[in-house]
């Protein structure tokens, strides 16, 4: 990462919390949804009204990403589908490579980037492995995509190779946790449980050392458990989020 961006991280860094009715629904958190659905309105993207991501990309944005100076910064996005976020980066003087295992999206994709002129390119891969160059990225972002990958281990390995040391990992990720009575369905992956989170990627030695565990907010999970399934019957599940530094080789 360039040494504008350091700063910032090492003094801030890492962060993870689930999610909570109470942000989603402050003004902070709904005016960048605002800005994000008006864009992604604008540019025929997907919109977020009443699923997660109305708290994921909020808070990913106002705990770590709005924390650095994006002009001139490489991105690598995750499951970057026809997300608003990855274009919104790029559009504050980033530049981003989305990465996806389907390309049915080319086209919106290729027709956007002659509209914008953004600096954007994407790969599209077959299973965990990311092909571009080690230690290149300032930045990589993942919202809500590890539940989808088979290979979790290989999938957060994969981030930290591509990340410069003191690079920022900005990732949402889908938590379920059966003695709670949350399910979640099979079809859609599976999703990680807290202790997993802990041991697969806050506890990671390829990130820099976390002092403590998360102090994860339990207090607003059933709340969240009751906002959530009202976008779907099978969305008997909570969400988290994190930021990590990658740690120095």
């Amino acid at each position: 990462m360039n040494e504008r961006a350091t700063s910032p991280l090492n003094a801030t860094f890492p962060v993870a919390r689930l999610a909570s009715v109470d942000e989603l629904e402050s003004p902070r958190f709904r005016s960048f949804m605002s800005l994000a659905n008006a864009l992604a309105e604008r540019w025929s993207l997907r919109t977020f009204h009443d699923w997660s991501k109305v708290w994921e990309y909020p808070w990913l944005w106002l705990h770590g990403i709005s924390t650095l100076p994006l002009p001139g910064l490489r991105i690598l996005d995750i499951g970057s589908e026809i997300s608003p976020m990855p274009w919104l980066l790029a559009g504050l003087g980033a530049s981003v490579t989305m990465i996806e295992c389907d390309g049915a999206h080319r086209a919106t994709w290729d027709a956007l980037r002659d509209l914008t002129s953004a600096r954007i390119d994407w790969h599209i891969v077959a299973d965990e492995r990311l092909p571009v160059a080690s230690a290149s990225y300032d930045v990589v972002t993942s919202f809500s995509t590890v539940e989808h990958q088979a290979d979790k281990e290989r999938a957060i390995a994969e981030v930290a190779r591509v990340l410069r040391p003191g690079g920022l990992l900005a990732m949402s990720f889908d938590i379920c946790e059966p003695q709670l009575g949350m399910t979640f369905p099979e079809w859609n992956g599976q999703a990680l449980s807290l202790d997993l989170f802990e041991s697969l990627v806050w506890r990671n030695p390829l990130f820099e050392r976390a002092q403590q565990p998360p102090a994860w907010n339990r207090e607003d999970i059933d709340p969240f458990l009751k906002w959530h399934i009202r976008s779907a019957p099978h969305h008997t599940y909570t969400v988290g989020a994190a930021c990590l530094v990658r740690a120095a080789s």
